[in-house]
């Protein structure tokens, strides 16, 4: 979609305001970079073009007065011709993540979060569709500070309007302050065109972020949190190894409730000292060594930037604090308290000789007392995780921010993958997968599951035979569980790490034989799913069909999910090389299409499809 090309004026191409009042100048130009300069500041864009038709823009504010300079409005500009638009955007709340919607473009459609969780409340996405000429501008903001994303209609006279779409720092209370000579980088903004309001070709952001941001092998995972949340024993827990072992886990964590004093192990959020009295009484170090002989790595859960009032660390240091609503927060413009929690994570790692740590953050500061949107606040943090990654360079580092409220395309750089949802159904996480996709690759959120088996159920329908039966939680606690059929749960698996975290010992021996071929398929595959970027290709109330394939279309995984469908076949048009010939089941693929049964509902179909002859070959 054609990006209107009114950029003689620094109006439309920024929004910046400061102790200098509002920027307006003249814009040089040359083919894929702008700048202007008013005497206090200069400001510089820089466009970067990659494959798939994918733009990167860079914005930089300087100084270039000889004495402090003070910003109150820091944003980037997009101007596109008038016409009939909508907007898409995503709510993002504990356990509904990436909750989007179409809206029509009247007069402004807007999504912020001015949360030190960049993904509380909305995520830094955006989609423009033409009605007119039936494509779109997608829209990923980079968000390392608190943000806003705004499309609005301009009327420039008369009737005439035009559609303006700027992004940038949310601007409330904001007051960050230029040095004489220094600079600063607005978020960075990935956009591309898309041609389809299925997908909006998300293919072309994971293609892009998978080589921009490669992921490390994809591990199998076991976490405690779903089995028995933070009311574990040693033997529990031990229990747990053995059967991860069996299975071909290679990660085992240990949850939140390993610190603390008694059962209210809350109340000393900060210290991270292992609990004595209650959980392990002091035996994690044996259980890490346990999970070790058993060929696995050990990790465990904490939540380094949140402490709680009651915490010995609290009392003795508040001023490493920021006070919140409910909790205190790492101060990381405070080099003693950087120092502090740096220090502690060393120590557990080292303690416990862990392998993989879970971050964690429960709670929301949405006030920066510095004035800066929390842009020095992250980008401290950012250097704690680089800090961690330099001296620990094997450790595997999830980020689990509430579920998916710091879970954007900036961490992607900083974590090796996410818990996208606290939400554990199949079901609902399924949907919130298939929406995050829009935002992000697949092979970031690891694929967690919470299942449970219930031996001789019931009666199963027209056989006379009791049925064994598997179920799973159907929330983030267990409070309702629901059926579902194995075959769903490998459909729900692909693309990303296997993730399990319930008690692996209350699974059937069929169920148990079953989940363990599972993963050792998984893992013979995972160089494909490494890097596989995702097609959504069927999206309605009954039917869901993903396409995972790799860069060159040589190998395509489909997998079709059903709902409460009436059909017993659907037929599917994959993204494939259109000069090459494919087979599928040892049969040649005729027309491009291919058949899927669909056998009951809530079931999962796959589809293995391959390249057998085309011009790269």
């Amino acid at each position: 979609m054609k990006v209107y090309k009114h950029t003689k004026s620094a109006e439309w191409l920024w929004n910046i305001k400061g102790s200098f009042g509002e920027f307006a100048a003249v814009v040089k130009s040359d083919s894929d970079s702008f700048y202007a300069e008013n005497g206090c500041i200069s400001v510089k864009t820089e466009i970067l073009k990659y494959d798939n038709e994918v733009f990167v823009r860079k914005d930089t504010v300087k100084n270039i007065s000889d004495k402090e300079v003070v910003l109150n409005s820091l944003s980037s500009k997009f101007t596109f011709d008038g016409g009939e638009y909508e907007v898409y955007s995503q709510a993002n709340c504990w356990q509904n993540e990436s909750e989007g919607e179409w809206q029509p473009l009247t007069t402004s459609v807007s999504a912020f979060s001015k949360s030190i969780r960049n993904a509380s409340g909305a995520v830094p996405f955006m989609v423009l569709w033409s009605n007119q000429q039936n494509r779109g501008t997608v829209f990923h903001l980079k968000a390392y500070s608190a943000w806003e994303m705004r499309i609005s209609r301009i009327f420039t006279g008369g009737e005439v309007t035009l559609i303006e779409a700027e992004m940038g720092i949310y601007n409330d209370a904001l007051s960050l302050k230029l040095n004489a000579g220094e600079e600063i980088e607005l978020p960075e903004i990935i956009y591309y065109e898309a041609l389809n309001k299925t997908d909006m070709d998300c293919f072309k952001l994971h293609s892009y972020l998978n080589k921009m941001y490669p992921r490390r092998e994809l591990p199998v995972i076991y976490n405690s949190w779903l089995y028995k949340f933070d009311r574990f024993t040693y033997d529990d827990i031990i229990n747990q190894i053995k059967k991860a072992k069996e299975l071909g886990v290679e990660y085992f964590v240990i949850d939140a409730g390993w610190f603390g004093e008694g059962e209210e192990w809350g109340a000393t959020r900060g210290d991270w000292n292992e609990n004595q009295t209650f959980g392990f009484r002091g035996r994690m170090s044996e259980i890490a060594e346990e999970v070790r002989k058993c060929g696995m790595k050990f990790g465990f859960w904490l939540e380094p930037e949140c402490a709680s009032k009651t915490s010995e660390i609290v009392r003795k240091h508040p001023d490493y604090f920021l006070e919140g609503k409910n909790s205190y927060f790492i101060d990381f413009a405070n080099e003693e308290a950087k120092n502090y929690i740096f220090n502690k994570t060393c120590e557990l790692i080292d303690r416990f000789g862990a392998g993989y740590v879970k971050f964690d953050f429960n709670d929301d500061l949405n006030y920066d007392k510095y004035g800066t949107g929390f842009t020095k606040y992250f980008s401290e943090y950012c250097n704690y995780i680089r800090k961690l990654r330099k001296r620990y360079p094997d450790l595997y580092i999830e980020n689990c921010a509430s579920g998916g409220m710091r879970m954007s395309v900036r961490e992607g750089e900083l974590f090796d993958g996410f818990w996208p949802t606290d939400n554990q159904s199949p079901y609902y996480s399924l949907r919130i997968f298939k929406d995050t996709l829009l935002r992000m690759p697949p092979q970031w959120m690891n694929g967690w599951i919470s299942v449970c088996s219930s031996e001789k159920f019931s009666y199963a329908y027209g056989t006379g035979e009791m049925a064994d039966k598997l179920f799973a939680t159907n929330d983030a606690t267990w409070t309702n569980v629901i059926s579902v059929d194995f075959n769903y749960l490998e459909g729900f698996m692909k693309g990303r790490s296997v993730a399990l975290s319930f008690d692996l010992t209350n699974l059937s021996e069929e169920i148990f034989e079953k989940l363990k071929a599972y993963i050792a398929d998984f893992k013979k595959d995972r160089d494909f799913w490494k890097n596989a970027v995702c097609h959504i290709i069927v999206d309605t109330k009954t039917m869901l069909v993903l396409e995972f394939r790799n860069a060159d279309f040589s190998k395509i995984e489909i997998v079709a999910f059903s709902g409460k469908s009436k059909q017993d076949n659907i037929c599917v048009y994959p993204v494939i090389d259109k000069d090459a010939e494919y087979e599928m089941d040892g049969k040649l693929i005729s027309e491009n299409v291919i058949d899927i049964p669909v056998e009951m509902p809530h079931t999962a179909k796959i589809a293995k499809i391959n390249k057998v002859k085309g011009n790269d070959l």
